[in-house]
Formats: structure tokens, sequence, C-alpha cells
């Protein structure tokens, strides 16, 4: 523009227009920046660290602790062992899980854990050579009484070849929550979604739970799981054991909907006593045929059941309690001693630090990175900030 060339009252105008225009424009960058953050105009919104992830509630920290304690050779000394946890800090300890890859595997692989989301606990399964043992037998007794009654009974042939026990995790969902249950022993139809018999060998750390596991496998499943045995092995006190069985009494609500409610048929009933002598008059265990699967599956069977009497009941103990003897004390034969070359172990390999002091470390690992985070992003929005006022 030449403004030379222009007449003085029309260059005068022309130059108050293009001071407005100026002054105008500088006010709008002001306002702008004053509502919006300048960083967005420059690099776009930084995510702002998430700070709140990085904190672990006390709960799940310990139940961490413990994990890696199982996995570094130094596991819980109860065989019971319960945590108060809800279900916000359940799914924040499977997302710390998670992230650690390798203790996530072993916990999966190894530990046995069940998570109730009725009574907000998780409960640490710790295995002894008597429990695992006296389970195993147990197991086989069963299966072995239900085999004979399939070829001394033939119409039941087709229902018992669909039973067998499992082992693993029984998955439950609660009002869109999901939670799980590792039972000691269960049996399972083919056909059928649940299985139909759970039995959980106690003592006296777990006995208290047993009602609130009753619940969950018969509530939960709608009645799917038609009995739950609860087998208490009061070991150390005297030699004294017992059943307790758990089954589902339905009636018709208002609605015309069944109405499900857990009952104890059978309180401890002794089946050894404190010399770890047979109980005669006891009943022992008795599993009716039908009880393996739901009605749908076990109408028109026979009226049959799997008994496992007192005296077998204590047989299988005693041979469990002489191989928990044995593994203890090493007894047997032994091999002649020799001289251990163990193999080198490379620095990465050592533990250096306690189980505590690593995860304490990782805390305050996670707490530094949120601090350069929580640093950086003040630091960008500044430095964008001071971009633009040079750009203006």
């Amino acid at each position: 523009m030449h403004v030379n060339n222009v007449p003085p009252s029309r260059s005068i105008a022309i130059h108050l227009s293009t001071l407005d225009f100026i002054t105008a424009t500088n006010m709008a960058l002001q306002s702008f920046k004053q509502t919006t953050p300048s960083v967005s105009i420059v690099h776009g919104p930084p995510t702002p660290p998430l700070t709140a992830d990085v904190e672990l509630s006390g709960c799940v920290a310990e139940i961490l602790r413990v994990f890696k304690g199982c996995k570094n050779g130094h596991p819980p000394s109860g065989t019971w062992t319960v945590f108060k946890l809800n279900t916000g800090e359940y799914e924040d300890l499977q997302r710390q899980l998670k992230d650690d890859e390798e203790l996530w595997g072993y916990v999966h692989d190894k530990v046995k854990y069940d998570y109730d989301l009725i009574g907000s606990k998780l409960i640490i399964r710790m295995g002894t050579t008597l429990h695992d043992t006296f389970a195993l037998e147990l197991t086989e007794e069963i299966k072995e009484r239900y085999e004979s009654l399939a070829k001394n009974q033939v119409e039941t042939r087709p229902f018992i070849d669909k039973i067998s026990p499992l082992n693993g995790t029984i998955y439950f969902e609660e009002d869109g929550k999901k939670f799980h249950h590792i039972p000691d022993i269960r049996f399972h139809h083919e056909d059928a979604a649940w299985p139909g018999v759970i039995i959980e060998v106690s003592n006296s750390q777990k006995r208290k739970s047993l009602p609130d596991l009753a619940d969950n496998y018969l509530l939960t499943s709608d009645g799917g799981i038609r009995v739950m045995v609860g087998i208490d092995l009061d070991y150390r006190k005297s030699k004294e054991a017992s059943i307790s069985i758990w089954r589902l009494k339905t009636s018709p609500g208002h609605n015309g909907q069944l109405e499900g409610e857990v009952i104890q048929e059978l309180d401890n009933e002794l089946f050894r006593d404190a010399e770890g002598n047979p109980i005669l008059s006891s009943p022992g265990l008795e599993l009716p045929l039908d009880n393996f699967a739901v009605p749908a599956l076990s109408n028109g069977l026979p009226d049959c059941s799997v008994i496992v009497g007192p005296e077998t009941l204590c047989r299988l103990l005693a041979k469990a309690e002489e191989w928990d003897n044995k593994t203890r004390l090493h007894l047997g034969i032994k091999p002649a001693s020799l001289k251990r070359k163990h193999r080198q172990i490379t620095p990465e390999e050592q533990l250096t630090m306690s189980d505590e002091e690593k995860v304490i470390e990782e805390e305050q690992r996670a707490e530094r990175k949120t601090e350069m985070a929580d640093k950086s992003y003040t630091e960008e929005g500044s430095s964008a900030e001071a971009s633009n006022q040079e750009t203006t």
C-alpha cells in the first residue's frame, strides 16, 4: 500500500483502522490465553499424570508382598490366610499383578487363592502334605466307589461315565461382578454347567469359613452345585475328625420364582475320635448319585449312593498322616551324601533386597515417576505459554 498517494484525511482513517485491528487482535489473544490452556495451541494437550494409579491400599500392598514371598520361597505360615478386600481393591490387585508378568504367571500357576465377593474377602490357601494327600486319596476312593456302582447297576453307567474329578478354579458372577473359588475336591458331570459335588478339607483356621463357602457355592450357582461337604481335620489338638454337609432347600416364592436357602444337614459329625479310632456309629460320607448333577440330568436314576464309611475315612486319613510325617522328617532310605557343586549365580539373579524392601523400592520408584511426570506436565505448559507470548 502506497499511503503517500492517498489524501491526508483518508491516510489518517486507514492508520486508525489498522491500529484498531491490531489492538483488537491482541486483546482477543490475551482473552484466549486466559480461558484456554496455551499448551493446546502449540503441541496439543499433554495427558496429566494419573497420580492416583500408583497409590495402593495397605491391603493390596500386603497381599502383593505375600505373593512375592510365596514366589521367593517364603509362604505364609498359616494354611488359610484371610484379607478383607473390597471389589475396587480386588480389581486394583489384578491390575498390579498383570503389570508384573513374572509374578502374575507364578501366582496364576502356583498360588491357590479365592476371592469372596459377597464377604469382601481374599483367602490364600496353603496346602500341606496331610491336607493334599487326604484330598487326593478321598478323590480316588469316591471315584472307585461310583465306578463300582456303574458295574453293579448297569442302568447308572451312562450317567456315571460322564462324571470326572477335576481340579482348578470355579468362576462365579454376582450383579455383574466376577469372583472365584478353588475347591479341594469337585466332581463334574460333562453335560452340567456346574460341578454337582464340592468337598472342602478344613482345619481350625478354615472351619469358620465353611458356611460362607457353602452359601457362595450353592446359591451363586442357583443350585447347580448340589452339595458341599466339609471334612474337618483337627490334627493339632487331637485326632478327631468330622463331617459337615450343606444342601440347597428351595421353595415357591410369591412371584412364582423358586427361592433357595442353604441348609446345614450334618453339623460336625465325628467319624474319628480323639485317639484316632473310627466311630462306627457314624454314617461316614454318603453322596446320593443324583447329587452329582442337576435334576435335569439325574432324573430317573435308581435310588443309590456313593458311601465312604468311617473305617475307610480313617484309613485314608491315617495314610495321609503317615506321608505327612515322612515328608517332614525325611524318613526312609536316603542316598549317600555327596559334595554339592551349585551352579554360579549371575549378579542379576542375586536377591539383594528382601521382599518388603523391594515393594518399598517399587513404590518409591512409582512416586518418583509421578513427580517427574507432574513436573514435565507443568514445564510443558509454561514453555508453550512463553512460546505464544514470543509469537505475539
